[in-house]
Parts: structure tokens; sequence; C-alpha cells
């Protein structure tokens, strides 16, 4: 229903701010759509296409992608049998994404292996891609290296942890330098700018049950980005 996302943003709104300490929150990439929209003048999803996607050739990326590719061909999100009470193809598993109809900041972006190696590409080479740039060294640089005082992360992205590197969502032996993002379903991209090595994993841990938390217990996503480094030391 179109009143849901009014509805979930007022909320948003009145919700009282707590102490400054570090949350993992959805929130600030739900409020952050709305900034890119309201300067855009255009939806989310259409300017990602028109700015990055199609002149980049990701042509199996974006939002409700039953738009655009057959339902065969995309992975089952999971089986809801609490609010959408079906088995998701196609739609985004995330309640609050699916409140906005499958478009927003935080969560509904479908994509492959490839496409999303493009983009973090793209990053590592300053902004640019195939003689194209697409956001300025400037950017790059700023997104990619500034770190939180309270945490972690970086200006959108993970970053490995300085003080116990098995505490991040990296190997041990990813340097400082590296940043990306893993997701919730079981996905994980990594830039490391030090080796020029870009590093994606994308499964779906959460299909059919998204209490599975073997990916996480087993490390699986660290293992194979060790791997990787354990690799490249004996060439």
């Amino acid at each position: 229903n179109k009143s849901f996302k009014k509805e979930y943003l007022q909320k948003i709104a009145d919700t009282p701010l707590k102490d400054k300490r570090y949350r993992y929150s959805c929130v600030g990439f739900i409020l952050l759509q709305q900034l890119v929209e309201a300067r855009a003048g255009m939806p989310m999803d259409e300017f990602l296409a028109q700015e990055f996607y199609t002149p980049m050739g990701l042509k199996r990326t974006g939002y409700l992608p039953l738009r655009f590719l057959p339902e065969e061909e995309i992975v089952p999100s999971s089986v809801d049998p609490f609010l959408r009470k079906t088995t998701l193809q196609g739609f985004v598993h995330d309640e609050a994404s699916a409140f906005f109809g499958g478009l927003a900041g935080n969560a509904g972006l479908f994509s492959t292996a490839r496409d999303v190696a493009r983009v973090y590409q793209m990053l590592l080479n300053g902004g640019e891609i195939d003689g194209q740039r697409y956001l300025s060294k400037e950017t790059c640089q700023l997104f990619t290296t500034e770190t939180s005082k309270i945490s972690r992360r970086g200006l959108g992205f993970d970053k490995p942890d300085a003080d116990d590197p098995k505490k991040g969502n990296c190997a041990p032996a990813a340097p400082a330098e590296v940043y990306g993002h893993t997701g919730f379903t079981g996905t994980c991209a990594w830039v490391d700018p030090v080796n020029e090595l870009v590093y994606v994993f994308l499964s779906n841990r959460i299909y059919p049950d998204v209490t599975n938390r073997k990916l996480n217990q087993l490390h699986i996503r660290e293992r194979i980005q060790g791997a990787i480094y354990d690799a490249m030391k004996k060439k």
C-alpha cells in the first residue's frame, strides 16, 4: 500500500534520538534515499540506472528485477511465513524495504557477481571504468578512506577492525586499507587498494530459512578471502 512509505518515514521522524554511541542501523540509508530523490527529481532506481547501471553495462542490476529479468533467473529471497506469507522470488526479503515497495536505500538491489565487481572496480580505479568517469577521485578517496571515530566503519563502507582483526568481517590477512560491505542475506564485496584486488561473494543463506546462520558461524566469506591472500603469498 502506498501509505506504508509515508507511515514508515513518519515513524523515523517521530523516534527520539539516543546517545551518540555506534549502532548499526538501516535508518541512515533509508533517509539518504529521500535526499537523493529530492535532489535528483526522480525515483532512486531511475537515477541509478541513468547515471550508473546503463552506461556501465550492468544489465542484471536493479531494483524489482521482475521488471527486466524472467523469474527463473532470479534466486529466491526467502520463505516468509509472517509478513508476505509466501516464497519471495524477485522481491526483497528485508521488511523495511518491502514497506517501500521494494525500492529503498537500505535494501532491495538485485545483481550478479560480475556487475557488483564492475562497480567496485570503478571505485578502485578512483571513479572511472572503461574510459568513462562516474565519480571524482576526491569523492572516492573520501568515502573509501575516512573512518568513524567511534567504530571501525567508514563513510558508507565497512572496514577491517584495526584493534582486533578477528572482530571484523574481513580475513585477518586483509590490510587496513580494505573497504566494502557484507549483506544480511549472505553477500560481501571487498576492495583491497594495496593489492588492487576486488573480492565479491554472493550467496543466499536465508533461503528457505532466514534463521540459518551457518555462513556466519563457519566464517565462510572470511575464509575464502583468507584463501585468496594465502594464494597470493605463495606466488
